[in-house]
């Protein structure tokens, strides 16, 4: 089977020794990539299961979802699913009104009032703190788009119930800090170098209009990365 397959892409379709070991190496990397993803997938689900608080999420599901479980007996003004012959049947208020969600702050908000929300489970809750945690916090609710399969609609759904409170409680001492704790999720790589050499030649930077000046600055980055900087001197 193997001298076939030579064969085959020596003589027949006229690869040369290099490009054959390059489609093999090439096809080993496919492999590997694909058994990492697989691997990254069911870790992500088993931490999923082990952060999961089935009782504290009861409790806020009760409290806060218009959707209350099947076991509880309804009044004759309140929502919930009930029986109907072999199907289960959603009745609504008889107002048409239901019962609102809590808002949150969304860089205090714990697992539980995460999940608490409608389309979020555990584990992008821990999604969301863990995103939060790198920036230093969100200044502006529009930053959960970037929390990786987060759906845009969901915020743009939910914005009303999400609240930035404090905003950013973690800053960048661009005059302070060192190489090696010189780094953020909007800082592209090297940028850090460019304003500590600059930092090593000229001094304390006083304000952002001064960082504008350092040439080979990508401004668009370093833009979206003003909220999180200050210039305290050392």
């Amino acid at each position: 089977m193997k001298t076939k397959l030579m064969y085959l892409l020596r003589f027949t379709l006229a690869y040369t020794h290099a490009e054959i070991k390059g489609l093999i190496v090439l096809l080993g990397m496919m492999v590997v990539y694909v058994l990492l993803y697989i691997g990254y997938e069911w870790r992500e689900k088993e931490v999923a299961k082990l952060d999961f608080q089935p009782v504290l999420w009861e409790a806020n599901y009760k409290a806060i979802s218009p959707k209350v479980f099947g076991s509880r007996k309804f009044g004759e003004n309140e929502s919930g699913w009930r029986e109907s012959g072999v199907r289960r049947k959603w009745v609504e208020y008889k107002s048409g009104v239901r019962r609102k969600q809590q808002a949150i702050d969304i860089n205090t908000a714990d697992s539980a009032a995460w999940v608490a929300l409608n389309g979020i489970g555990p584990g992008f809750a821990k999604r969301i703190m863990t995103y939060r945690e790198k920036l230093g916090g969100f200044y502006q609710v529009d930053q959960l788009k970037e929390v990786y399969g987060l759906d845009s609609l969901w915020v743009k759904e939910n914005k009303a119930l999400l609240k930035v409170g404090a905003g950013v409680y973690r800053f960048l001492a661009i005059n302070q800090v060192e190489w090696k704790d010189f780094k953020h999720p909007y800082l592209p790589y090297g940028q850090s170098k460019v304003v500590l050499a600059y930092r090593k030649q000229h001094g304390v930077l006083k304000d952002f209009e001064a960082l504008k000046k350092i040439q080979l600055l990508d401004l668009v980055a370093w833009k979206r990365l003003k909220p999180y900087l200050s210039f305290a001197a050392p």
